[in-house]
């Protein structure tokens, strides 16, 4: 399947997923603004505690087709968490949303909820003397997609993932792809598809 079929198909399939307003191929000259965009973001520190690096954006980044989906607040899947805290490659803290699992971890001592949703290992960290001193940093996972291209096409991949871009690359995808569309709700996600 050449690259136009293929992206008819791909923005066909996405618009029908619930929550996507409007979809678009991402130009490879956009590709490396928001390269630069996230760069950029990864040198300002999350609320003073530390490096956040994009890692689901620069994988997405990666893939053989890229497209940038505007979402409204019904975009919801089932996901990991949104933010982790990496020593090295250790997972060393990371957001929680499952009640049940937020009640069973509040009640063990080597955990420390630094917000209602985000906690720390304090067995596998100094915090924050480890965040302070950078041996620690955010990260931001992209997430696989639920999603499918309808069978019976002749479009075959190995999988779709998708990122969600910083606030900077928020902005500048929604003034390049959707006519600077600012409203409550709506925001942007990058989805990448590997053939």
């Amino acid at each position: 399947m050449d690259r136009v079929n293929a992206d008819a198909l791909m923005i066909a399939s996405l618009k029908k997923v619930k929550g996507i307003v409007d979809v678009s191929p991402l130009s490879e000259k956009d590709k490396q603004k928001v390269i630069t965009i996230e760069a950029d973001a990864e040198k300002k520190s999350l609320m003073g505690l530390g490096k956040v690096v994009n890692i689901g954006v620069r994988e997405v980044l990666t893939f053989d087709l890229v497209y940038v989906a505007l979402m409204d607040e019904e975009f919801h899947v089932e996901r990991g968490p949104s933010l982790i805290l990496k020593k090295g490659e250790d997972v060393v803290g990371e957001e929680v949303l499952d009640e049940g699992t937020i009640a069973r971890l509040s009640k063990q001592e080597n955990v420390w909820f630094i917000h209602k949703n985000f906690i720390v290992y304090k067995d596998k960290i100094s915090f924050p003397q480890d965040i302070m001193k950078k041996i620690c940093h955010f990260e931001i996972p992209s997430f696989p997609a639920e999603w499918r291209v309808p069978e019976g096409s002749d479009f075959t991949y190995r999988c779709i993932i998708y990122g969600i871009p910083t606030t900077p690359s928020d902005i500048f995808l929604k003034n390049s792809y959707f006519e600077g569309l600012d409203q409550w709700g709506l925001g942007t996600v990058l989805i990448g598809v590997k053939l």
